[in-house]
């Protein structure tokens, strides 16, 4: 898997630059987001992400995502992030198959174009983003969502 500092598309994008990328189309600029990477317990699931308080938020990833895979996963977790800042997912949700959880469906629609605008068309400028990637050294690291 990525790790910060590593290109994440042609453009020389990194980590950093695809969070606030994919924040700011999504609209959730001050969402405060803490990342982790852990070896998931289902192989199945690929991230998922909590609240961790008003405005806070926990999303954790699978540490054996490609860059492809992280791309799709992240932007799916932060549609859940904007789902959850707008009162939008219903508890009784979770007690329904994970692939008919109506918030499910926008995070899947989502998900893949914006992270195939990020690969392809996203520009970063180089030395700004190493910069960015110096002063977040560590790896990005009580609702649940899921991307499966």
């Amino acid at each position: 898997m990525s790790s910060p500092s590593d290109d994440l598309n042609p453009y020389g994008c990194q980590f950093n630059d695809m969070e606030a990328f994919y924040k700011q189309k999504l609209g959730i600029e001050t969402a405060k987001v803490q990342y982790r990477y852990v070896r998931v317990k289902d192989y199945r699931t690929q991230g998922y992400a909590q609240q961790a308080g008003k405005g806070q938020y926990r999303i954790t990833l699978a540490n054996w995502l490609e860059d492809s895979e992280l791309r799709v996963t992240l932007a799916h977790e932060l549609v859940h992030v904007r789902q959850l800042e707008r009162g939008q997912i219903d508890l009784s949700e979770f007690e329904k198959h994970y692939h008919d959880r109506s918030f499910e469906d926008e995070a899947f629609r989502l998900s893949i174009p914006m992270a195939a605008e990020f690969y392809t068309q996203h520009k970063c400028n180089k030395s700004n983003t190493k910069a960015k990637a110096k002063t977040k050294a560590k790896k990005p690291g009580h609702k649940k969502t899921g991307s499966q």
